[in-house]
């Protein structure tokens, strides 16, 4: 930990997405100088070299592992207490051509050095970056090169000069009470472009059953929306927001050509080389105390997930996202799928009538599940059943109709979800891992091979998907099983 201590800070531009919105940004035809002189403004101290140009190749980061801490730090919090409301450990394997995110519960009770058992967050808060890097390479035993300090702040300013992420909430969330201790949210399910209020109250929720799982679940989508989105933005335009946006809300160890180095290799690597592991817990009470705890085997299990690649170490080389390849299969087992598990009778559907509400009230083909996996049952809609209609969804200078039905697993806040929207090249749209043909239709699997997003698909000038839980606890085979048992209704298609 003294190497860390020793490094000189310097407040400049890094979180794992940042990085790769800079690469872009500078891909497209930005300086390296510029970003160097911005930086060199803001940190505390700064060496380096000016007049750089990105003509010249960048080479591939060295191998590392970096700490990445996202706080409630605040302008104003002068002798407060400062938490650490996000805790994720990046992985850099330059051979393997791999970068993996492990996210730690800050609740996780550990051996603080010195100091016994404590939850993961009192080390941060007690004896801040230092504290908490030594009290996860003890709880890991993985050498922390570097960290990256995030303020609130910095994150939600970052959003909103990047003009948002189009994200797909799962749920309705919504707390609105003054005297509550839970944050204030108010954000409804279906797909929408979030900015940087109401996205930083979807990645900090944590009141549910999910607790910090959850809330992990959400910044590791976040991250990887983030990511998918990036190569869409006019990145050349907004790269000078987002840093202003920036500096003065975070700190880190790294240095400009590190910065430069990670953002460029990481924008190109495919998808595939990418892995994000969640270390789940049990929620216990110790000394009076609610903490999570590990069953046995498992952080040694997420440990090494965090550094072993998907595939064989330089197995795979970075990859033009646009030209990613999608595997495509109609072999079983996603084909062997029986259909007699479908009913055909929209009167025999689950809230039939409110799926034929919505159909006479928006200007497309909606179609219904004829299947539901056992134990999902209807939750809620946007627009709620009481209105009907469509709602909007900003792209761009236009805006597309949607409609988003919500089914609850049984005693969980776990959610499926089916999305149906005029927006037919919507980012959710995006190249999968596989493709399946089905009667005519192909459908796009999203997600990596142990964690699938959703199922896509276009039919009749409207793109449907079915997306699963926040915790990926649905299998292709049972999202498409949804998917191909989604039965026309019929209505008013027309505008």
């Amino acid at each position: 930990m003294d190497r860390l201590k020793k490094r000189r800070l310097r407040r400049v531009l890094l979180f794992v997405p940042v990085g790769l919105i800079v690469a872009a940004a500078l891909v497209v035809g930005g300086s390296y100088a510029w970003l160097n002189c911005q930086v060199g403004r803001a940190r505390v101290e700064t060496t380096g070299e000016f007049g750089t140009s990105l003509v010249a190749p960048i080479d591939p980061p060295e191998s590392m592992d970096i700490l990445v801490l996202g706080c409630d730090k605040r302008p104003d919090s002068a002798g407060e207490e400062t938490r650490s409301d996000t805790v994720m450990l990046v992985h850099i394997d330059k051979e393997a051509d791999y970068l993996s995110i492990l996210s730690l519960p800050r609740d996780l009770r550990v051996e603080v050095p010195g100091h016994g058992m404590h939850k993961l967050n009192w080390a941060y808060s007690q004896g801040g970056r230092d504290l908490a890097a030594a009290t996860i390479e003890t709880l890991t035993n993985i050498e922390i090169e570097h960290f990256v300090e995030v303020g609130f702040k910095a994150f939600s300013d970052m959003v909103d000069a990047l003009g948002g992420v189009y994200m797909d909430i799962d749920r309705r969330y919504y707390n609105d009470l003054a005297d509550s201790d839970y944050e204030h949210i108010k954000i409804s399910p279906g797909y929408q472009l979030l900015h940087g209020a109401d996205a930083l109250d979807y990645v900090r929720f944590r009141h549910d059953q999910n607790y910090d799982f959850g809330r992990m679940n959400r910044q590791q989508r976040f991250l990887t929306a983030l990511r998918e989105q990036a190569m869409g933005w006019n990145l050349a335009l907004d790269l000078p927001g987002v840093i202003k946006a920036l500096f003065g809300n975070l700190e880190t160890t790294l240095g400009t050509r590190d910065i430069m180095s990670l953002a460029y290799w990481g924008v190109k690597l495919d998808g595939n080389r990418i892995r994000q592991v969640s270390l789940i817990g049990n929620i216990n009470t110790i000394d009076g105390e609610s903490c999570v705890t590990l069953e046995e085997g498992a952080l040694e299990e997420a440990v090494a997930q965090l550094l072993t690649p998907s595939y064989g170490a330089g197995s795979a080389s970075t990859t033009d996202l646009s030209v990613a390849k999608v595997e495509t299969t109609t072999t079983l087992p996603l084909t062997s799928i029986d259909p007699s598990e479908f009913t055909t009778d929209l009167d025999a559907i689950e809230n039939s009538t409110l799926w034929h509400g919505f159909a006479a009230s928006v200007p497309f083909q909606v179609r219904a599940p004829g299947y539901l996996p056992a134990t999902y049952s209807f939750m809620d809609s946007n627009p709620s059943r009481k209105t009907y209609g469509a709602y909007d969804i900003q792209a761009g200078k236009k805006t597309e109709k949607a409609i988003k039905m919500v089914y609850q697993r049984e005693g969980t806040d776990q959610y499926l979800g089916i999305m149906q929207t005029t927006w037919l090249d919507a980012p959710a749209a995006s190249k999968g891992r596989q493709e399946v043909e089905h009667n005519g239709i192909t459908y796009t699997i999203v997600g990596t091979s142990q964690s699938t997003d959703h199922v896509w698909w276009i039919e009749d000038d409207v793109l449907y998907w079915v997306s699963n839980t926040l915790s990926y606890s649905l299998s292709p085979r049972e999202l498409l099983k949804v998917a191909w048992s989604m039965i026309p209704v019929p209505g008013g298609t027309s505008g």
